[in-house]
């Protein structure tokens, strides 16, 4: 069995076309994208000009903490997860369809101000997956889920990270939300 691949010169993005054997049966599309992300704060221009001084390491780290700390640093650059890569399929069988999707969202830091209270998120991955039918012409009935197998962020460990309300997940750094899973049913119409 072969599988070909056409990879998008633009992006990052694989569509996969189906194995002989199941292209008699139905059809199957699917994607993989790579959303890997480097995003640095920029650096900006912020010392007046014509007096003929180049400011040191240490007034350029002043200049820099005064304006944004390290905190707010890291919301710039480390607050969304660098990798993230999704795959999707949908497979078509006359009026049945299953449509499913994963995503990988990579590691994030949360870096206070405090050096010691420094914690790293690991990678988690979401699946999503929908099942419809048409039941008449124009009439369709679906089931599926996001978050199917209910997955939520890692929590923090560190109770300085906490705060007094309790909330156990960072409100500073995210890969994903924190609902959980959306379960649902859905009968659409063609008027």
């Amino acid at each position: 069995m072969s599988l070909r691949a056409w990879f998008a010169i633009s992006s990052a993005a694989v569509m996969l076309a189906a194995p002989p054997a199941l292209a008699r049966q139905g059809t199957i599309r699917g994607t993989v994208i790579d959303g890997g992300d480097d995003t640095p704060l920029p650096g900006a221009n912020l010392y007046p000009q014509g007096n003929g001084r180049t400011p040191g390491d240490a007034e350029r780290e002043v200049i820099r903490s005064t304006l944004f700390n390290r905190e707010e640093r890291n919301r710039f650059e480390d607050s969304l997860p660098r990798t993230k890569i999704g795959f999707s399929a949908r497979y078509d069988l006359g009026s049945l369809s299953l449509n499913t999707r994963a995503t990988w969202y990579g590691p994030v830091e949360y870096k206070p101000a405090n050096t010691d209270h420094d914690e790293t998120f690991d990678g988690r991955a979401i699946i999503d997956l929908d099942v419809g039918r048409d039941l008449l012409p124009g009439v369709r009935l679906a089931v599926g889920a996001n978050n199917l197998l209910n997955t939520f962020p890692e929590e923090h460990e560190k109770q300085a990270n906490i705060g007094s309300r309790g909330f156990v997940y960072s409100r500073r750094v995210t890969q994903f939300g924190v609902n959980g899973g959306f379960y649902y049913g859905r009968l659409s119409f063609d008027l």
